[in-house]
Order: C-alpha cells, then structure tokens, then sequence
C-alpha cells in the first residue's frame, strides 16, 4: 500500500535515466498486490532525475515510497540507484547521509559499476582534480526517503553542498512529508530540480478506475467521478474506500457513507498525520477545521494568533493536507476526508468549543460579505436569531423564494424555531410560508413583524420594511382580491425605487418577485399589455441575473399572456424558449405555465389531441407562485376540450369547480372567464334565461365578454340583447373576443334577416382569426353562423385555412366538417414563406434578413413540413389555400396551372 518505508539502503539495477523501458506491469519486481502501475508518474520521475535534485512532496499516503520503489525496480541500463530510508531508529539523518558519502570516497577510484561521489569543493570557483577527472562518469541516483521525519537544517545544508558539489553526476531524489530548508526559489530558477508533488500524485479518473479493478470493484463512471472529489484522488483514501466498499452490494450508498471521520482513514490520519504535528500546528488545524476555506483574517479570528498568507502558503507545501482553492490567491483549504476526521475529533476533544467557533466565524463571514457562510455557521452555533438578521438585514430573505440558493436556503432554516421572537424571525418564517404556498401562515408572520416593530422592541430598520412590504405584494397576489393585489404589488414597486440603488441592483430578486407579482395580478385583471410588460420585465431581470429557473417560470407566463391575449403564433415561441431552456441541461423543470400557454394554443387553433396531451403533461408539472393563475387557465382549457368533444355537462361541471376553488372578484377578468365560458354552454344548450341569471349575478357583467353572452342568449330567445360596443379591432381586448363580437353580430343580423351585415360581419372575424389559424370561436359560434361556414359555402372557399383536410385525424361533433387544424409557422418561417411566394433564392432570402444561408434552409425545411409540401411552389399554393399569405395575384383573373416557376424547387 502507499506509504510503506524501506529500512536501510540498497543497490538498483543499473539504467541510463533517460527514462524507461517498455516494461509491463507483471515485471514490476517491487510491485505489490492491488497496486497500479502508473506509467506518467514513473516517467516524471525518470525526466526529474536528469536533474540533480527530484523532490517528491506529498502528505502521508501518498504513494511516494511505493513511487519509487516501482521505479527502482524498472530502471534498467547503466548507472546505480542507492536508497536511504531514514526514521526514529536510526542515527540522525546528517549523519547516515555522511557516512554513506564518506564511504564512497574513501575507496579512492571509480569502480565499473558505482561512480566516485564528490561532495562541494573547499573553495567553490576553484578546480577540482578529481570531479574534473570523473566529469565523464555515470550518475549515482541516491533516493533519500525521509518518512515522517522532517528535513533539518544540517542534512538540508549536507544536501545543498551535494548538489551544488558534484557536477551534476550525483542525482538526489528527496521523498519527504514537506518542504525541505533548501533554496529551492534559487534551485527553480537555475532549473536543477524537478517538484513532483500532491496534485501529481493524486490518482485520475483512469487510475483510480483501474485500482478499483485490482481490488475486484467495478464501478460505474459515475461512482468512480464521486470517489474521486470525496478523497481528491489521494492514494491512501482510495485504498481505504477499496476496503469499505468491498462485499457491499449497495456500492452508491456505500461511497455516499465513506467519511473521514471513522474506522481505518480516521485512524491513518491521527497516526500519521495529525499525532505528528507540533502543539500550535495541532490546534491550528483543528481550530480551523469547521470552515470549508481558510483565508488569513479568519484563520486570525479562529486561532487568536497571527496568520498571513506566506503561513498559509507554508502548511499548503507540508504535510496537513492544506491546499489552495483553485481560482483565488489567498484561499486555502484542507482535503475533504481531512476535514471531516479534524471536525469530528475537535468535537470529541473539545465540544464547548465549537459553537464559540461557529459564532466566530459567522461574525468573520457577515462582517465580509459573505452572508450565506455567516447564516450556515450562525446555525451551527444554534444562533438562528443572528441568522435571520443576516439574510434580512442583507435583504438575502427574497432568495428564498427565487434563484439557484432557494433550495439551500429553505434546507438551512428548516429548523427556524416557531417561537423565536424578532421581526428578522417573522419575516424568514413568512418568506418560508409563501415557498410553501401557506398565504395564511404568511400573512399571520407579517403581522407579528409589524407589531415587533410598532412596539419599538426591534429597530424600525429600512430592510425589514422593505421586506415585509414585498412579501406583503407576494401574498396579496396569491389572493382572490386582485385590486388589493395590484395596490399592494404597485406599492412594493414604490418601496424598491426609493431603496439605495446599490442594494437593490445588487438584489435582482427582489424585482423578479414584484414583477411577478404585478404580472399575475395584471393578466387576471385582463390588462393583457401591461401583463405582458410586467413579465417581460422580468424575463429581463432574470436572464441578467442567470437565474435559469426564473428565466423559464417568466417565460412561461409570458407565452401564457400572449395565448390568452390571442397572440398565438407569439404565444408558441415564447413557450418553446421557456421549454427549450428547460431542455438545455441547466437541471430544470419545464415552466408548467409554458405547457398551459402550448395547451391554450393549441386549443384555439383546433388542434384538440395535442392540446389534451399538453394538459396531460401541465398536471404532471412543478407548482409555482402562478398556480393561482395556472389551475383557473388549465380550467378553462379543458372545460373547452370537453366541450369540443360533445361532453358538455363535464364541462359545465369543470367550470363549477373551478369558479368555487377560484373566488372571482369584480375586477378579475380570468376568474369571469370561467362564468362566461359556463354561460356560453347554457346558451348552446337552449338555457337562455339561465344564462342570462348567471351573468347578472357575476361580479364581471359588464365587461364585453358578458355582454356578448347576454347578446347570444337575447337572439336565442329572440329579443332584443344589451347595447354592445362596436366590434372592432381592439388591442386591448382578446383576439377571441373580437372575432366573437363580429360573430354575433353577424348571428343578430341573421335572425333580422340582414344577409348583407351579415356576410360583412362573418367576412371581418375570419379576417381577424386568419393570421393565428384562430379556429375555436367558430366551432363555438352560434348555429345559424356555423350553418354558413359549411364546407359547400363561398365563405369556406374564400378562407380555406379553415377546411378541414383530416390532418387532426378527429372530428368533434361541435366542429363543422369545414373548420380544419394545421401546424403553426413561428415568425422567421413565416417571413421565408414571403420570400418564397416572390420567387427570392436563398441566397437572396438570407441577405434581406441577414442570416446565414444554413439559417434559410432550416427554416424553408420546417415549412415544407409544417405544409406537408416537397418543393417551394407546393409550398406556397398551400400556404394560399390556407390563408398564411395573401390572395394569390392571378386570382382575380382566374386560375392559372403554373403559378410558380420550377426554379423554386425542392431544398437541399
């Protein structure tokens, strides 16, 4: 095993030092069972010795003597390698490297197989008869094994004169613990050593796989990736976790349970390892040990005694398995299972000393800036009034409800004690009771917090405003009252605009929670364009921040907005980013609000079996702070799908459920959503009057969408319906409810026997729908309008988009025969398409709209398929039939057999 010593010293084959031979690993005479041959570590130390000086530095286990006793073995060729093992025994360590040289020149003449060994000449500068006469001899390589014994001055001094005096034709190889005291800065730059060290003795990936294979464990990938940061590639560590797992049938739980706190590595390292240290070092390290970096400041603050970095950088090059962190210049820290067993044996010599510890290092940590090692070591100590002060005095209490440390954050105050006193306390509790979605408990913690602060007992400080009036939009907009939610969001929105500008900035957070609460409130509202503003604000803040989970949730609700707003085509790019972004391997849900905006999409757009599946898919799906918003939208669309699909009672039954679990107020456009669409069914069931009730009795009867029921049941009865408002293109109104207008006011002016309005009428809401394939206000429309949509009608001829060809493969017996559902164009492929229909190249097409030529073709491909077309022209007659492009020019003077010349061909 790694770290075995050879007593006394010994002659090796003779080999020129060049490096070795092709030699197999069975020939390796010094090789020992279980052991791994590493073939870049034998060459570093054949490429070192061509040097005088080859200092292999490394902690205990680290395979140095096992090292170069492998090598030994394998050096083959002219020369002579002696080996020295020093330890407690023997006499000191000077005085056996002086004895061995003195032997050496008193025989007085070279030898054939052993070279004369010249120590420093008396007067440097001055010549040397006898390293002159013996400049051509072969090289002596001495390997000097210190064990656990450190390097003293007077041998560091006999080795200085060694390799300085010979000529280059005595070569060191120096194993020891740490650095020795030789000028090794000037040895460095007159390039006379060669440092093997730590990081090159560390086992890699392909090594500690094949030792695993010696030790009969196969391991997969991914069990060797995490054996190798739990023990950092140290030799003796594997070794070990060799042994622990061997006979496991659970091998994951098994390395997952390898700690360096217990059994054979606990006892390696106190051995050899902790036991050899001198009394301050000792409590240095154990003292130091329950943080995961050390800088100079804080190992001051832990020790009480003075620390600069050249300390750290000292232990860091001797044995107590201290390293730099990778990336900084003062950061050090020590290797995982060594931190482990020092944490676990300060526990057991001293326990009354480590909360003081912890406190210690979470006032370093929180007078530094590092806010989230303040809050996990203040917790550690049991001081969990010091850490919620930290994460709300820093205003860190948003992350526990946005961005990558929420997950970590609710984990840390999971424990936050119920009665701990304190506004800092009642706000943490209450941010942690919105990540839950408890609005009660939330809102029962905000009011504590105010009434710590009214009675004076906590200072009335700005953060803890701040945060309770944030949370307080958060809540607010998790509630039925959407006009208190819009005034408590809009009042947050205040609070962060007369914060400091740095703290907030520094906080993206906080402005994703109030953009998200603004959003949620808006769209329900039925402010569709300040909704959308809202969350694109926040796609924004998000997508700055590199907050990915938020990016896709903003997104989501996003494609939402535009689905709802009518902006379908919008609607499905937006969703795919958000999906896309989930697929990306940044570890995150798909956005339940993206899948309930591809539903609702494709819903309107008649595409009845993807959007059942997209529903299916959105129950399945992670809550959010949405859900709200999210199960009265996933209401509507599946009351809707039941309704295409004949099941009109379900439906009803739905939008009952909904509409109770819901709560609508009067200024809540979605929650009105569920009592039209409900009214709707009632009027297409012949129950006007009862249509008629339940929209009286609706808080929401005067918005257009209830006046637009109460007109359909008027003419159902034949009266005379509510003064509508003129049904033109609104932005401010969905797109299905414009085109609804239009649909009944071509149903009234049926039922007065006014053909002309009526076609007028018909003509404008298939105008509108035709550039999102809007399909489901016409399969909704009252029968005497779907009676001139018939697939025999010149209406059907003049909108073909709306013909049924069988693609959906299913016929609903709510849908004409004539209404039909295709594949949506996304923006850029419908600019191709125009190009397309003006006889562009692609050469062309990709200078108009600046894009590669490979940019072109993929979106010509994805046409061609979404229009099941082979060649371009094809492509463009279909997209006429469909309406995705203007009436075809020769249209007016009758149809022609060749529209498009052949030069438009298939893409390749």
């Amino acid at each position: 095993m790694p770290g075995d010593h050879h007593a006394g010293g010994h002659r090796g084959r003779r080999s020129t030092p060049t490096g070795l031979g092709d030699t197999s690993a069975s020939s390796m005479s010094a090789g020992r069972t279980g052991t791994v041959l590493r073939r870049r570590l034998l060459d570093l130390v054949s490429a070192g010795v061509q040097r005088p000086l080859t200092l292999v530095s490394a902690p205990a286990g680290f395979g140095k003597t096992m090292l170069l006793a492998s090598w030994e073995a394998l050096f083959t060729g002219p020369g002579t390698v002696r080996h020295i093992a020093l330890d407690v025994t023997s006499e000191q360590p000077e005085a056996v490297l002086r004895s061995v040289l003195d032997g050496l020149q008193r025989r007085g003449s070279i030898l054939a197989d052993e070279p004369v060994l010249l120590t420093r000449a008396d007067q440097p500068g001055q010549p040397d008869p006898v390293r002159d006469s013996a400049v051509e001899q072969e090289a002596l390589v001495l390997v000097v094994d210190c064990g656990d014994l450190t390097v003293t001055a007077e041998l560091a001094h006999s080795l200085d004169d060694l390799i300085r005096g010979s000529a280059g034709r005595v070569r060191i190889v120096l194993l020891t613990r740490s650095d020795p005291l030789l000028p090794l800065h000037r040895y460095r730059l007159d390039g006379t050593v060669t440092e093997i060290r730590a990081a090159d003795l560390a086992f890699t990936t392909e090594e500690a796989t094949a030792l695993m294979r010696r030790q009969q464990l196969t391991l997969t990938p991914k069990e060797i990736a995490e054996l190798r940061a739990r023990t950092d590639g140290w030799p003796a560590g594997l070794m070990f976790a060799a042994m622990s797992l061997s006979g496991k049938t659970d091998t994951e739980q098994a390395i997952k349970e390898f700690r360096g706190d217990a059994g054979n590595v606990a006892a390696y390292l106190m051995s050899e390892v902790l036991d050899a240290q001198p009394h301050a070092l000792r409590e240095f390290l154990l003292r130091t040990s329950i943080v995961d970096e050390i800088r100079p400041g804080l190992a001051e603050a832990l020790t009480s005694r003075p620390c600069d970095l050249r300390s750290l950088e000292f232990m860091s090059r001797g044995n107590a398995f201290v390293q730099p962190v990778p990336g900084t210049e003062d950061t050090y820290s020590y290797q995982s299972l060594f931190r482990e067993f020092l944490r676990a044996q300060l526990l057991f010599e001293r326990a009354a000393l480590v909360p003081q510890l912890h406190r210690t290092a979470a006032g370093w940590f929180a007078h530094n800036g590092r806010l989230l090692a303040a809050i996990r070591h203040a917790i550690a100590a049991r001081r969990w009034g010091d850490a919620a002060r930290y994460l709300v005095d820093d205003l860190d209490f948003a992350r526990l409800l946005v961005g990558g440390e929420r997950r970590l954050l609710e984990t840390l105050f999971a424990d936050l004690p119920d009665d701990l006193d304190g506004v800092e306390a009642s706000v943490v509790r209450a941010a942690r009771a919105v990540a839950a979605f408890d609005v009660e408990l939330c809102a029962s913690e905000l009011g504590k917090a105010r009434t710590w602060l009214d009675r004076g007992v906590t200072p009335r400080t700005h953060a803890c405003q701040l945060a309770i009036t944030v949370l307080q939009a958060v809540t607010a907009s998790l509630e039925p009252n959407v006009d208190t939610g819009l005034d408590a969001a809009l009042a947050a929105e205040a609070a962060l605009r007369a914060a400091s500008p740095g703290s907030v900035s520094a906080h993206p957070e906080l402005k994703l929670l109030v953009a998200g609460c603004k959003g949620r409130v808006l769209l329900q509202r039925g402010d569709f364009q300040a909704a959308s503003a809202a969350f694109a604000e926040g796609v924004a803040l998000a997508e700055g921040a590199g907050l990915h989970e938020a990016l896709a949730d903003f997104l989501g609700m996003a494609a939402l907005v535009e689905a709802v707003w009518g902006h379908l085509r919008q609607a499905g790019e937006i969703a795919a980013k958000a999906t896309a972004l989930a697929e990306s391997g940044a570890h995150l849900h798909e956005p339940q609000a993206a899948i309930v905006a591809q539903a609702w999409v494709r819903t309107d757009q008649g595409d009845l079996t993807a959007a059942r599946d997209l529903m299916h898919r959105a129950g399945e799906a992670e809550p959010t702070y949405d859900a709200r918003v999210l199960e009265t939208s996933m209401a509507l669309v599946r009351a809707r799908l039941l309704r295409a699909g004949g099941d009109v009672d379900l439906a009803g039954a739905e939008l009952r459920a909904a509409r109770n679990g819901h709560g609508a107020h009067g200024g809540d456009w979605l929650g009105q959503a569920l009592v039209v669409d409900e009214a709707k069914i009632l009027v297409a069931e012949h129950q006007p009057d009862q249509a008629i009730s339940k929209i009286e009795r609706s808080g929401g009867r005067h918005q257009v969408e209830s006046l637009l029921v109460l007109q359909r049941a008027a003419t159902e009865t034949g009266r005379r319906g509510p003064a509508l408002p003129a049904p033109t293109a609104n932005r401010a109104v969905a797109l299905d409810t414009q085109v609804d207008g239009w649909l009944v006011q071509a149903a009234e002016a049926i039922r007065t026997g006014d053909p002309s309005r009526t076609r007028v009428c018909l003509e404008r809401a298939l105008r509108l729908a035709a550039p999102e394939q809007l399909r489901r206000p016409f399969s909704e429309a009252p029968p005497s309008v779907q009676r001139l949509l018939g697939p025999t009608g010149d209406l059907i001829g003049r909108h073909p988009w709306l013909r049924a060809d069988g693609s959906s493969g299913e016929q609903s017996s709510q849908v004409p025969a004539g209404l039909i559902r295709t594949a949506t164009l996304t923006r850029k492929e419908h600019e191709v398409l125009e190009y397309l229909a003006e006889l562009l190249t692609t050469e062309e097409i990709a200078s108009t709209m600046y894009v590669s030529v490979n940019t072109v073709r993929s979106h010509v491909r994805s046409v061609l398929r979404k229009l099941s077309a082979s060649r371009r022209n094809d492509a463009v007659r279909r997209a006429w039939e469909l309406g995705l492009l203007p009436t075809r020019p020769e249209s007016e003077h009758g149809p022609t057999t060749n529209a498009l010349p052949l030069r438009a061909g298939p893409i390749t």
